[in-house]
């Protein structure tokens, strides 16, 4: 295992990321929009009369600039603003950097976000709640978030954070995880090892440096996948990982728009209309479709 972590560790992903395109429908019509590159991402209908920035983070299976089609999230966002007559200028940051983009109104909108407590404090401006500086927009379908252990280490988890107090546990950096679960670490009532991505949290529980992360288990065998690993050892790790019973909490997305733009509320309205017009069986559909264009098998 600390072989495969030292594998891991050097393997990011390597491959260039192609300009992605987006097709949609308006009125029985169909629209194709090409990328361009612009500045240090990509750019959508750029002489509109209003252009969003927004900024995002390499998070596969939902979203990530070196996928097929940069993920079903990429896809439904960026067609969802065109649709509504808007200019999008989508950038790929490590999620810390994000953030603060959009905290300190350098950005339009930041996604994919978790559900954001009103008592959460900004990370980048002083004496600000997080929820002071963003507006949360309507849910979309996101995944479980648990704790995740290697195969045969027995770790007891009963459900009660209680029951793993004692344990040292990998987080992401800036991450939102569940309520309970951010409280306590911040009053350092449950030891934690910082990474800066899914590359660096598996490599900390691959090597023993902790005894459990905390991640969307889809996200860690979708980062592991796109390595540049040989299958044989992307299949080695991914068996080695498990998600503890029972879950920490089912995570729907959101997007976070920045409430120090002057047309803020009408963004939100936009992106809202957009995610009201689609049910479960639409989303389900349209993550389906995706997922099938990217791999036909």
């Amino acid at each position: 295992m600390k072989l495969l972590a030292a594998l891991l560790l050097l393997s990011s992903y390597q491959a260039l990321a192609t300009l992605p395109t987006i097709a949609y429908e308006i009125n029985g019509a169909l629209i194709t929009e090409n990328a361009v590159r612009y500045k240090d991402g990509y750019g959508f209908n750029l002489k509109a009369n209003k252009v969003l920035r927004l900024v995002t983070l390499d998070w596969p299976p939902y979203i990530d600039e070196n996928s097929c089609n940069q993920g079903w999230l990429f896809q439904f966002t960026v067609q969802s603003l065109l649709k509504k007559g808007y200019g999008v200028y989508i950038a790929f940051y490590p999620w810390a950097r994000a953030v603060r983009e959009a905290e300190l109104g350098k950005a339009d909108i930041l996604f994919p976000e978790y559900f954001v407590e009103d008592g959460v404090i900004s990370d980048n401006v002083l004496d600000k709640t997080r929820n002071e500086l963003l507006a949360l927009s309507y849910p979309i379908p996101g995944g479980d978030l648990s704790f995740v252990a290697l195969k045969g280490n027995k770790i007891s988890f009963n459900g009660e954070l209680s029951s793993i107090k004692n344990l040292l546990i990998g987080v992401v950096r800036s991450y939102k995880n569940t309520k309970e679960l951010d409280e306590l670490i911040e009053k350092k009532k449950i030891a934690t090892v910082v990474a800066n991505n899914e590359y660096q949290l598996i490599n900390l529980l691959l090597s023993n440096r902790v005894s459990l992360i905390v991640a969307d288990l889809d996200v860690l065998k979708a980062s592991l996948y796109k390595s540049d690993l040989s299958i044989k050892n992307r299949v080695q790790i991914v068996e080695s990982l498990v998600a503890l019973q029972p879950k920490l909490e089912y995570k729907p997305l959101y997007y976070s728009i920045s409430k120090s733009k002057p047309h803020w509320q009408k963004v939100l309205q936009d992106l809202n209309h957009e995610i009201d017009s689609m049910d479960k069986t639409l989303f389900d559909a349209f993550i389906n479709k995706k997922k099938q264009q990217c791999y036909a098998i």
